[in-house]
């Protein structure tokens, strides 16, 4: 049995950047990379994966099994299913161990920095090196910006999600990316199951606006 629809509009990034937000359309992309735009409605018409249990429930599973970044204490958190409420700002899927790796060269770093701060108030002494992460914890909008943390994530992730905050196409709806989204959609695909139909769209204008 069908419980809702998921909508998707899935391009490659020289196409996509153009109906995407700046978050999206101002990182630093190969063309050939793939993008989707993932947004669920219910059969009644209610937009966003909120509008039924089965959809809360599959967010709730991809979400957990991604690392996200917790921007109330400008840290990354581990993939975990019990505290999961709705779409984090970013998800990270790993890929064999590297993002966790990325994931300790940070946690070094802040260890690093604080102990930094305090010897440097009574003598000069070296900061240290910042950590590829760093750059996306301790900006406001936790953006991805530059080729080298683009590639360096891509590297290291399967796939990588930013929540659409906007609310234009209802909860929890979210842009996928990574160089081939193939291994995205079998997992989301095996998380959704029977409960929903997913849709491809031709157009982004084919989804529904909230």
């Amino acid at each position: 049995m069908k419980y809702y629809k998921i909508l998707c509009f899935k391009a490659e990034f020289a196409e996509f950047k153009n109906h995407a937000n700046d978050f999206i359309s101002e990182m630093s992309a190969d063309d050939t990379d793939e993008f989707a735009l993932v947004m669920a409605t219910n059969l009644q018409g209610g937009v966003g994966f909120g509008a039924t249990a089965q959809g809360k429930s599959a967010i709730k599973a991809l979400v957990s099994k991604c690392y996200s970044v917790d921007i109330n204490h400008l840290s990354i958190k581990i993939p975990l299913a019990e505290d999961v409420e709705g779409m984090p700002r970013l998800l990270f899927r790993d890929k064999g161990g590297k993002f966790e790796r990325l994931v300790q060269e940070h946690l070094q770093y802040d260890k690093d920095l604080r102990k930094y701060n305090v010897i440097s108030r009574h003598r000069p002494t070296t900061m240290p090196k910042s950590s590829m992460l760093a750059s996306i914890i301790e900006e406001q909008y936790l953006s991805i910006i530059g080729k080298e943390l683009y590639e360096a994530l891509h590297e290291s992730c399967h796939y990588i999600i930013r929540a659409l905050v906007s609310g234009e196409h209802g909860r929890d709806a979210f842009f996928a990316f990574s160089k081939d989204l193939d291994f995205f959609f079998r997992e989301f695909e095996g998380i959704v199951g029977d409960d929903a139909e997913i849709r491809f769209v031709n157009n982004v204008r084919e989804l529904i606006y909230y």
